[in-house]
């Protein structure tokens, strides 16, 4: 996640890392494919979507603010955040149902049902009697945040709409996921998204706008699914493995782990091993690459 920001070559030695690994099943990518201060153009999206088709194995995106909630401002370009959303999922999501890298797998995708036909960007798949999905949370409050107040883009109404549609798509997406996993017996579940939600603050938090009703359904949905569910997000630049949902005691949400990725300031990866004879299911190791530490 949070990759490639400026330093290119840096997300090159990551790229050449991931695909020397030939146990790699699958790639993910937490969102933010840029900074939030740069051009969010065509060219760019198209230089990401050469690099990312680069990966030996299937590579799924999660869609992050910087390319979109957040190109009114005047150093993206001023882009109406809509049209870039719109842009995103004709690059990223060509075929509907299917990853990228150079060697695609089949997904689901929401877009296949009749009432959420433009989220192609919300997949999910299953291996070793895991389930993985893909949802669009970003950062900026969730698209909620005020805009550039020297941009020539204003908020409209159609911007508000698109966050309470978005929400709702999610939020069913979340549900059907566990939906999934129970029918099937599953083992664990892994959600990918690109925001920090922030899971720590206090529900109805200023810190939680845009994020309460997210945090708050996959909570009620994890206690009951009962067996190790993960969060993986970007969003902070800042590698950890903790547990961050609560009871109203105070005491962890036990069978939820929240991953977060590097970031821009150390450009490394985090390799995720599913192991079906573990209660846990799901053990986390730092991938180091050396060429990228500062000298």
């Amino acid at each position: 996640g949070d990759t490639p920001y400026s330093d290119v070559s840096k997300f090159e030695n990551v790229l050449n890392a991931i695909n020397a690994n030939n146990q790699i099943r699958f790639v993910l990518h937490a969102g933010d494919i840029k900074t939030g201060s740069s051009e969010c153009s065509d060219q760019l999206f198209a230089d990401r979507l050469e690099r990312f088709s680069r990966f030996q194995a299937p590579f799924i995106l999660t869609l992050g603010d910087n390319e979109w909630t957040d190109c009114h401002r005047v150093t993206a370009g001023q882009y109406r955040p809509l049209e870039r959303l719109e842009k995103l999922r004709e690059v990223f999501y060509p075929v509907p149902g299917q990853s990228l890298g150079k060697k695609p797998i089949l997904v689901e995708t929401q877009s296949f049902d009749s009432q959420y036909p433009e989220f192609v960007e919300h997949v999910r798949w299953s291996q070793r009697n895991v389930v993985f999905a893909a949802l669009h949370v970003v950062g900026s409050q969730n698209a909620l945040g005020p805009f550039d107040p020297k941009s020539t883009i204003k908020r409209t109404p159609a911007d508000d709409a698109e966050v309470t549609r978005r929400i709702a798509a999610t939020s069913a997406w979340i549900r059907s996921t566990f939906l999934r996993a129970k029918a099937n017996e599953a083992l664990g579940v892994l959600f990918l998204f690109q925001a920090n939600p922030m899971f720590e603050s206090q529900l109805g938090s200023a810190n939680r706008t845009g994020f309460d009703e997210l945090i708050e359904l996959l909570k009620a949905e994890a206690i009951r699914f009962g067996k190790p569910v993960v969060l993986v997000h970007g969003d902070s630049h800042y590698m950890r493995i903790d547990k961050p949902l609560r009871h109203s005691d105070g005491s962890a949400v036990s069978n939820v782990t929240r991953v977060e990725t590097f970031g821009d300031n150390d450009y490394h990866w985090l390799r995720i091993v599913v192991d079906t004879s573990s209660t846990e299911v799901f053990s986390v190791h730092q991938e180091i690459v050396y060429e990228n530490i500062p000298k």
